[in-house]
């Protein structure tokens, strides 16, 4: 079994074209076109339809199918042999949101990589679906994200509690309800209640649609009866902080990025801050739980287990002194 002539079959079928796949295989046009004609006679099919480019005959999709199986079941193998030999090189692929990658990463990588310095790491950032989706592909080692994550093949493990807060622009607030006596008022009924039906003539900054953030307000909307006044939608929590600001619209923040020492914008005391008023969206007793997890149908390697651990560990330490500050 060649693996290398199933990975330069895979690359030609990804391009669709037998020149770009060479040159990202580093190796002659003619040599591409040598291994793929053998692969055709050792199967006794055609794999490709040759016209102006390439295309996968339907023998070709079954094979390619089973050829991404088996060289992820290969990968997996040699994960675990090298687990087995105590092999501390390897790899770790992290996905997480833009926001809480901010927050969370420094506080665990630089640890992690000191005590690991030969495993190579890579970060993927983005919403919630799309990580969900590459853990259950096997595309990314370790999720951390809000629990439940929505994949049956997802074994996660609660790392830390996090709430969700408007953050409302004083300009809209001066603008809607006039008087400082009105918004005191307002306000201090909306901590009480939590009824965001208070807003229902307020424009928002929200998250784009797949954000586990998002998919958490459009509920609150909803239960409320309200269509709300998007204003704008972004990716990036600290971009909807700021456009909230400079008073675009209200926008959903989690605490944890409101409390980050490495997100210098969304904390107490900063220029941001000086224009906004916080509240909790939800009562004391709801808060969310964000979880660490991994795809309970793939090999977890030791460097996986190793990096949860750390991460466990790291945020116990983190309650402990936030306690201890409060004593």
């Amino acid at each position: 079994m060649n693996f290398q002539n199933m990975e330069y079959f895979l690359m030609a079928a990804e391009t669709g074209n037998m020149t770009r796949a060479a040159e990202r295989l580093h190796i002659s046009q003619q040599a591409l076109s040598d291994c793929v004609s053998r692969l055709e006679a050792e199967l006794g099919c055609r794999l490709f339809e040759r016209r102006q480019g390439l295309e996968l005959t339907y023998s070709g999709r079954q094979y390619r199918a089973a050829v991404e199986r088996m060289l992820d079941l290969h990968k997996q193998t040699i994960v675990m042999l090298n687990d087995i030999n105590d092999n501390i090189r390897g790899e770790l692929r992290i996905g997480i949101s833009y926001t809480r990658g901010q927050a969370i990463l420094p506080m665990v990588l630089p640890e992690f990589m000191r005590r690991f310095p030969l495993v190579e790491l890579s970060v993927q950032e983005g919403d919630t679906q799309m990580l969900e989706s590459l853990l259950e592909r096997g595309e990314i080692d370790v999720m951390i994200g809000f629990a439940p994550f929505r994949i049956s093949r997802a074994e996660s493990i609660p790392f830390m509690r996090d709430r969700l807060h408007l953050v409302i622009p004083k300009s809209l607030l001066r603008e809607h309800w006039k008087t400082a006596e009105q918004i005191e008022a307002r306000l201090s009924a909306f901590r009480t209640g939590h009824d965001i039906a208070l807003f229902r003539d307020f424009p928002f900054v929200m998250l784009k649609e797949g954000d586990r953030i998002r998919t958490i307000t459009d509920q609150v909307f909803k239960t409320a009866h309200i269509k709300p006044l998007i204003k704008f939608e972004t990716n990036n929590t600290q971009t909807a902080m700021a456009l909230a600001a400079e008073g675009l619209g209200i926008a959903v923040c989690p605490e944890l990025y409101l409390g980050s020492n490495y997100l210098a914008s969304g904390t107490a005391g900063s220029y941001i801050r000086r224009l906004v008023e916080v509240c909790p969206l939800f009562d004391d007793s709801l808060s969310d739980t964000i979880a660490i997890g991994y795809n309970k149908d793939r090999y977890c390697s030791k460097i996986a287990e190793n990096f949860i651990r750390l991460c466990l560990e790291r945020m116990n330490r983190t309650e402990r002194a936030a306690i201890q500050n409060t004593d």
